[in-house]
């Protein structure tokens, strides 16, 4: 947090618009975002990343909250594949199949899915983002988006009826 007496961050002017208005109305959609993205730890981190990757090019931006959904989108791919390799180089030390008692059935059936699919259902269902908005997070095609959810959506069917 700033100090009271700080200089206004750049594109922030005191009026409406600025960063610091457009941080603390994005900060808790962003955070759920990434919650569902990765785990919970995690996501705060991300999320203060993607805000950090935004701050320098916000007075230029057309769609902010557009670029920071990207921003998010994108370290949480990177956060994923980091985490896969490190599960992959560490030794098994529980159970694969124990989770949190927290999450409900669903939860696992969506955390267990490879992470393209996971981040278009939750950019669909959960953000409400159509396939050309899901497409340009995802740095895909809108078909590729049709695909991932159908996929998605088989998968969640086939293990919910177990």
């Amino acid at each position: 947090m700033r100090a009271i007496n700080a200089r206004p961050l750049a594109g922030e002017t005191g009026s409406a618009g600025g960063f610091g208005d457009f941080y603390r109305a994005e900060w808790a959609g962003a955070v759920r975002l990434a919650s569902l993205l990765v785990q919970r730890v995690a996501a705060e981190d991300l999320v203060q990343d993607a805000f950090a990757a935004v701050y320098p090019k916000f007075a230029s931006l057309d769609n902010p909250a557009a670029y920071l959904r990207v921003a998010i989108v994108n370290g949480c791919r990177q956060s994923h594949r980091r985490r896969a390799v490190e599960v992959d180089r560490m030794p098994r030390l529980a159970l694969a199949d124990a989770t949190p008692p927290e999450l409900g059935e669903l939860a696992d059936v969506v955390a267990a899915l490879p992470y393209r699919q996971r981040a278009v259902l939750v950019l669909r269902y959960w953000v409400g983002l159509s396939e050309q908005e899901i497409a340009e997070a995802l740095a895909c095609r809108p078909g590729t988006v049709k695909s991932l959810s159908s996929r998605a959506l088989e998968r969640l069917s086939a293990e919910v009826e177990r």
